[in-house]
């Protein structure tokens, strides 16, 4: 068995090595129960490589990360899954250029595009209505899209990358929800155009038969994941996975060097490397558990008179719905926490998520059982107020480019008057931190009534503060 990144901390905590060097706690912290993780806490030192130019043991880490997932370079990313979607957006812009994005795609995505002033064109997922989520996106929409890129700019298809930069999906989604990249991975190559898959809540995948595939075999250029999401690594930790010769490696270890901490947490890193292990020697083992846990939910809730589990979600993804019943996703999401003490990952208006992995216990989804049918045996047949997820049945009209709105000056308004006004700052519902509207885009009275909605319905809308909204000052 190869030596992980713990092993050479551990080493070098229990060696006579006197550290005057950083961190400043000099791995010397008072008692405590983080004293080990202080212990093992360093810098860059002689002997432990560097994450922004590896050479030695992380270089090795890396490698056995790509091994694993079989890409052609893995990148270890101690800023989260959002400095790998920047660093791979910036790696391929340009000057005015178009990125086509799934609408869904979270705001790190929008962000990029701002960064690096380019051009946004929406493609739509289908709608599921009977669960309020969010479907796939279809490799027809966005061929659609391109070929409409390339009409209005009266350019050829074998000139299409000169004036789009890419593609980025976000599969699976939050809701759980995967498209079918090798259909689109297919569309996007015949144009000479990269994908990248934003597959942060994938990490488990392709360890496992009854799991979707990974990205990275799909023919993605670009895939990232957070590792932290649905394996054992610690939060904040991420992977971003290279292949194929549409992505110049040159721009993307520069920007990904921009994007990340010069002082890279070890501790970090080596919760990547342990998780790599975890996975390679226990993965199919773990998510064949994990099965059989999920179908254990899947067969208990039949017995259910209200309360349905989602069955269009990849297995680590448990969609709870209280459609049609005399509860919203927010009252289900009060209840479990307070009085079941199961804290959900997040509320919608007519469901729950609760994120399954690896590491789950039976215990735990005993608890969960139990809770449900006890929620489910108490309620009645009268339907409550359903609030809608806002991708659904929302798309706001465009007046000017995000990369050009976010720059212009702007007034705060309450929001009761900001119809027909130009929005200012990204408004989203947090988590999953999905915009339902983006600097430039009007706001209508729907989308206004929707805020509303959800606000009185105690959800948490990033973007209004004090009932005031940022619009543009014209």
């Amino acid at each position: 068995m190869k030596r992980t990144l713990y092993d050479y901390l551990k080493e070098y905590s229990d060696s006579e090595m006197y550290p005057f060097h950083m961190p400043g706690h000099k791995r010397n912290p008072h008692s405590g129960p983080l004293s080990e993780f202080y212990s093992l806490d360093i810098t860059e030192i002689d002997g432990f490589d560097n994450l922004h130019q590896p050479e030695s043991i992380i270089k090795d880490a890396q490698e056995r990360a790509a091994s694993l997932y079989q890409s052609e370079e893995t990148f270890y990313l101690v800023n989260g899954s959002t400095s790998g979607i920047l660093s791979a957006i910036s790696a391929v812009a340009g000057a005015d250029k178009r990125l086509i994005i799934a609408r869904n795609c979270h705001k790190a995505v929008y962000h990029a595009a701002f960064l690096n002033r380019m051009r946004l064109h929406y493609v739509y997922p289908e709608i599921y209505e009977e669960y309020d989520i969010a479907g796939e996106v279809k490799a027809v929409q966005i061929d659609r899209e391109i070929k409409s890129i390339l009409r209005d700019e009266t350019i050829e298809a074998a000139d299409a990358n000169k004036k789009i930069a890419g593609v980025v999906i976000t599969s699976p989604t939050y809701d759980g929800i995967v498209s079918d990249v090798v259909e689109i991975a297919d569309v996007v190559h015949h144009y000479g155009i990269p994908l990248i898959v934003d597959q942060a809540h994938g990490a488990h995948f392709g360890f496992h038969p009854a799991y979707p595939e990974n990205a990275v075999r799909q023919g993605a250029d670009i895939v990232i994941h957070s590792v932290h999401k649905t394996l054992s690594a610690p939060t904040q930790t991420a992977l971003l996975h290279r292949n194929g010769n549409l992505i110049d490696r040159e721009m993307l270890t520069k920007y990904l060097r921009i994007y990340q901490s010069s002082s890279p947490s070890y501790l970090l890193m080596a919760g990547i490397d342990e998780a790599m292990q975890f996975v390679t020697e226990s993965g199919f083992q773990r998510l064949d558990e994990l099965l059989n846990l999920r179908l254990k939910i899947e067969e208990k809730a039949k017995n259910f008179c209200h309360i349905r589990v989602c069955p269009l979600t990849e297995p680590g993804k448990l969609i709870i719905s209280v459609k049609n019943t005399s509860l919203t996703g927010k009252v289900l999401h009060e209840v479990l926490r307070k009085k079941y003490h199961l804290q959900m990952e997040m509320a919608a208006g007519s469901y729950v998520i609760a994120i399954l992995s690896m590491m789950d216990t039976e215990k735990g989804i005993n608890r969960l059982l139990t809770a449900l049918q006890e929620i489910d045996q108490s309620l009645s047949d009268m339907p409550a107020k359903q609030i809608v997820s806002p991708m659904l049945n929302i798309r706001p009209e465009k007046s000017m480019e995000l990369c050009d709105a976010y720059h212009l000056a702007y007034e705060r308004i309450n929001a009761k008057d900001a119809k027909n006004r130009i929005v200012a700052e990204f408004v989203n519902l947090y988590p999953p931190g999905i915009p339902i509207l983006v600097p430039g885009e009007v706001i209508s009275k729907q989308i206004l009534d929707l805020m509303e909605d959800y606000q009185k319905n105690g959800y948490t809308v990033q973007g209004i503060e004090h009932q005031e909204l940022k619009v543009i000052n014209i």
